[in-house]
């Protein structure tokens, strides 16, 4: 089963660890010398700066069976969309519906606020595929990035007094 906690100072290894899978993974293609500089600099520079760009984001460690298998980071503000900054699996734990359940419980928690779900990612990202499963439209975008939104579904939202 699925577990969802908020990474902690003593979670570094587990972050650095999903991003580096990560940039390795995407740059299979790429020169062994370059990939390396590459990777290191996604390693040290991802999560900072997606902080940095959004302060009150909160980073969550994905884990299955107590096994970390990915990170989740957020910006949940009080009301507006809620920003998916990034949703990142181990490479070797893709394709076997973590992500989708990670993504759709992430909606049905919006929807109980009312709230929708935005995401910037690029234009080729395959994650595209799992946005179009799961409610996200095309909203907007640049040259090379595109914007996605899923508005929140029903009328669930109930405000406590």
């Amino acid at each position: 089963d699925m577990q969802v906690r908020v990474a902690g100072v003593g979670d570094r290894a587990a972050l650095r660890q999903i991003v580096a899978a990560d940039a390795i993974n995407m740059l299979s293609g790429v020169p062994a010398s370059a990939r390396s500089v590459l990777v290191g600099a996604q390693v040290e520079g991802r999560l900072p700066a997606l902080l940095r760009d959004h302060p009150l984001a909160s980073t969550l460690l994905l884990l299955q069976g107590g096994r970390v298998v990915g990170m989740l980071v957020l910006d949940w503000p009080p009301s507006g969309p809620v920003t998916l900054l990034d949703l990142t699996l181990l490479p070797g734990l893709r394709r076997q519906g973590i992500g989708t359940r990670t993504l759709s419980t992430l909606c049905d928690v919006a929807d109980r606020f009312g709230q929708s779900v935005r995401i910037w990612l690029f234009y080729d990202n395959p994650a595209h595929r799992l946005l179009d499963r799961t409610g996200f439209v095309i909203t907007g975008g640049t040259a090379t990035d595109i914007v996605r939104e899923r508005a929140p579904v029903s009328a669930v939202y109930t405000q406590s007094r």
